[in-house]
Protein backbone atom coordinates (compact mmCIF):
# COMPACT_ATOMS: atom_id res chain seq x y z
CA UNK A 1 0.00 0.00 0.00
CA UNK A 2 2.90 2.49 0.59
CA UNK A 3 4.75 1.60 -2.78
CA UNK A 4 5.31 3.00 -6.27
CA UNK A 5 5.75 1.23 -9.47
CA UNK A 6 8.22 3.39 -11.49
CA UNK A 7 8.70 2.90 -15.44
CA UNK A 8 11.99 3.74 -15.60
CA UNK A 9 13.37 5.89 -18.02
CA UNK A 10 16.98 6.36 -17.13
CA UNK A 11 19.44 5.30 -14.39
CA UNK A 12 22.44 6.53 -12.30
CA UNK A 13 25.57 4.95 -12.68
CA UNK A 14 27.06 4.42 -9.10
CA UNK A 15 30.39 3.31 -8.11
CA UNK A 16 28.39 0.87 -5.84
CA UNK A 17 27.05 -0.55 -8.93
CA UNK A 18 30.34 -0.90 -10.48
CA UNK A 19 31.53 -2.98 -7.43
CA UNK A 20 28.30 -4.54 -7.66
CA UNK A 21 28.98 -6.30 -11.43
CA UNK A 22 32.45 -7.31 -9.94
CA UNK A 23 31.00 -8.94 -6.99
CA UNK A 24 32.43 -6.99 -4.38
CA UNK A 25 29.05 -4.89 -3.16
CA UNK A 26 26.18 -7.43 -3.02
CA UNK A 27 22.63 -6.51 -3.03
CA UNK A 28 20.79 -5.89 0.68
CA UNK A 29 19.34 -8.65 1.38
CA UNK A 30 15.49 -9.78 0.27
CA UNK A 31 16.28 -7.44 -2.87
CA UNK A 32 16.67 -7.77 -6.39
CA UNK A 33 20.09 -8.49 -7.36
CA UNK A 34 19.89 -6.11 -10.48
CA UNK A 35 22.21 -3.13 -9.98
CA UNK A 36 21.45 0.45 -9.66
CA UNK A 37 20.71 2.87 -7.21
CA UNK A 38 18.87 5.18 -8.25
CA UNK A 39 16.50 5.75 -10.84
CA UNK A 40 14.23 8.52 -12.93
CA UNK A 41 10.92 7.68 -14.94
CA UNK A 42 6.90 8.08 -14.45
CA UNK A 43 4.94 6.92 -11.69
CA UNK A 44 2.56 3.66 -13.49
CA UNK A 45 1.17 2.63 -10.25
CA UNK A 46 0.54 3.97 -6.78
CA UNK A 47 -0.67 2.07 -3.60
CA UNK A 48 -3.33 3.00 -1.81
CA UNK A 49 -1.71 4.44 1.58
CA UNK A 50 0.27 7.18 -1.75
CA UNK A 51 -1.35 10.14 -1.71
CA UNK A 52 1.69 12.69 -3.26
CA UNK A 53 2.85 10.85 -5.82
CA UNK A 54 0.35 9.66 -8.84
CA UNK A 55 0.17 7.44 -12.17
CA UNK A 56 2.06 9.60 -14.92
CA UNK A 57 4.27 11.56 -12.55
CA UNK A 58 7.69 12.53 -13.47
CA UNK A 59 10.36 11.13 -10.49
CA UNK A 60 13.65 10.33 -9.05
CA UNK A 61 14.27 7.44 -6.62
CA UNK A 62 16.43 6.27 -3.91
CA UNK A 63 16.73 2.60 -4.52
CA UNK A 64 17.78 -0.56 -2.80
CA UNK A 65 18.76 -2.54 -5.88
CA UNK A 66 16.79 -2.24 -9.40
CA UNK A 67 17.52 0.71 -10.87
CA UNK A 68 19.03 -0.94 -14.32
CA UNK A 69 15.14 -2.67 -14.95
CA UNK A 70 12.20 -1.43 -16.66
CA UNK A 71 10.68 -0.97 -14.08
CA UNK A 72 11.14 -0.92 -10.50
CA UNK A 73 8.63 -1.22 -7.26
CA UNK A 74 9.58 0.94 -4.29
CA UNK A 75 8.48 2.59 -0.32
CA UNK A 76 7.29 6.27 -2.14
CA UNK A 77 8.97 8.17 0.83
CA UNK A 78 12.21 7.24 -1.61
CA UNK A 79 10.43 8.97 -4.14
CA UNK A 80 10.57 12.74 -5.08
CA UNK A 81 8.73 14.66 -8.20
CA UNK A 82 11.39 15.38 -10.83
CA UNK A 83 12.82 18.83 -10.06
CA UNK A 84 11.20 21.63 -12.80
CA UNK A 85 13.94 21.81 -15.66
CA UNK A 86 15.46 18.71 -15.02
CA UNK A 87 15.30 15.72 -17.90
CA UNK A 88 15.17 11.90 -16.50
CA UNK A 89 19.06 11.90 -17.25
CA UNK A 90 19.70 14.46 -14.86
CA UNK A 91 17.10 13.42 -12.72
CA UNK A 92 18.55 9.79 -12.49
CA UNK A 93 22.06 11.34 -10.91
CA UNK A 94 20.16 13.21 -8.11
CA UNK A 95 19.39 10.71 -5.60
CA UNK A 96 22.06 8.42 -4.17
CA UNK A 97 24.64 11.39 -4.38
CA UNK A 98 22.29 14.07 -3.03
CA UNK A 99 21.21 12.28 0.06
CA UNK A 100 24.80 10.89 0.84
CA UNK A 101 25.79 14.56 0.77
CA UNK A 102 23.00 15.37 2.48
CA UNK A 103 22.89 13.25 5.30
CA UNK A 104 26.70 13.40 5.99
CA UNK A 105 26.97 17.12 6.05
CA UNK A 106 23.79 18.42 7.55
CA UNK A 107 22.77 14.72 9.66
CA UNK A 108 25.97 13.35 10.93
CA UNK A 109 28.17 16.86 11.16
CA UNK A 110 25.11 19.04 11.95
CA UNK A 111 26.54 21.54 9.47
CA UNK A 112 25.79 25.24 10.35
CA UNK A 113 25.81 28.44 7.92
CA UNK A 114 29.06 29.91 7.72
CA UNK A 115 30.80 27.35 8.79
CA UNK A 116 33.89 26.19 6.83
CA UNK A 117 33.89 23.09 5.04
CA UNK A 118 36.94 20.48 3.31
CA UNK A 119 35.62 18.19 0.93
CA UNK A 120 38.18 15.17 -0.22
CA UNK A 121 37.41 13.40 -3.36
CA UNK A 122 35.33 16.84 -4.22
CA UNK A 123 34.89 15.88 -8.06
CA UNK A 124 33.10 12.76 -7.45
CA UNK A 125 29.62 12.63 -7.54
CA UNK A 126 28.82 12.88 -3.72
CA UNK A 127 31.49 15.79 -3.61
CA UNK A 128 30.34 17.73 -6.46
CA UNK A 129 26.58 17.40 -4.95
CA UNK A 130 28.46 18.61 -1.31
CA UNK A 131 30.09 21.66 -2.92
CA UNK A 132 26.56 22.65 -4.64
CA UNK A 133 24.82 22.14 -0.49
CA UNK A 134 27.32 23.98 0.86
CA UNK A 135 27.39 26.80 -1.73
CA UNK A 136 23.29 26.51 -1.96
CA UNK A 137 23.16 27.07 2.39
CA UNK A 138 25.76 29.32 3.24
CA UNK A 139 28.98 27.43 4.14
CA UNK A 140 32.74 27.94 1.83
CA UNK A 141 33.66 24.87 0.86
CA UNK A 142 37.18 23.91 -0.57
CA UNK A 143 38.03 20.51 -2.13
CA UNK A 144 40.59 17.76 -2.87
CA UNK A 145 40.71 16.72 -6.13
CA UNK A 146 42.24 14.43 -8.20
CA UNK A 147 43.08 16.62 -11.42
CA UNK A 148 43.00 20.06 -12.56
CA UNK A 149 39.97 19.87 -14.52
CA UNK A 150 37.82 18.60 -11.54
CA UNK A 151 39.23 21.62 -9.70
CA UNK A 152 37.79 24.06 -11.62
CA UNK A 153 34.77 22.07 -12.41
CA UNK A 154 34.54 22.39 -8.54
CA UNK A 155 35.26 26.00 -8.56
CA UNK A 156 32.16 26.68 -10.85
CA UNK A 157 29.83 24.63 -9.19
CA UNK A 158 31.04 26.91 -5.95
CA UNK A 159 33.74 25.94 -4.44
CA UNK A 160 36.09 28.84 -2.84
CA UNK A 161 39.48 26.72 -3.71
CA UNK A 162 41.17 23.73 -3.04
CA UNK A 163 44.05 21.76 -4.57
CA UNK A 164 44.78 18.81 -7.03
CA UNK A 165 46.31 15.89 -4.79
CA UNK A 166 48.31 15.10 -7.14
CA UNK A 167 50.10 18.31 -8.46
CA UNK A 168 49.19 20.44 -5.69
CA UNK A 169 50.47 21.88 -2.21
CA UNK A 170 48.27 20.32 0.37
CA UNK A 171 50.02 22.33 2.89
CA UNK A 172 47.19 25.20 0.58
CA UNK A 173 44.30 23.31 2.69
CA UNK A 174 45.99 23.70 5.51
CA UNK A 175 46.01 27.44 5.00
CA UNK A 176 42.30 27.45 4.41
CA UNK A 177 41.42 26.03 7.40
CA UNK A 178 40.84 25.14 10.37
CA UNK A 179 37.69 23.29 8.48
CA UNK A 180 34.58 22.96 11.14
CA UNK A 181 33.88 19.46 8.62
CA UNK A 182 35.82 17.80 6.57
CA UNK A 183 33.77 15.25 4.18
CA UNK A 184 35.91 11.89 3.27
Amino acid sequence: PGQVRIRIAAAGVNRADLLQRRGLYPPPAGYSDIPGLECAGEVIEAGARVTRLAPGMAVCALLAAGGYATEVVCDARQVLPLPAGLGMEEGAALPEVFATAWSNLFGLADLREGEKVLVKAGGSGVGTAAVQLCRAFGSPVFVQVGSDDKLRRCVELGASGGVNRHTGELSALRDAGPFDVILD
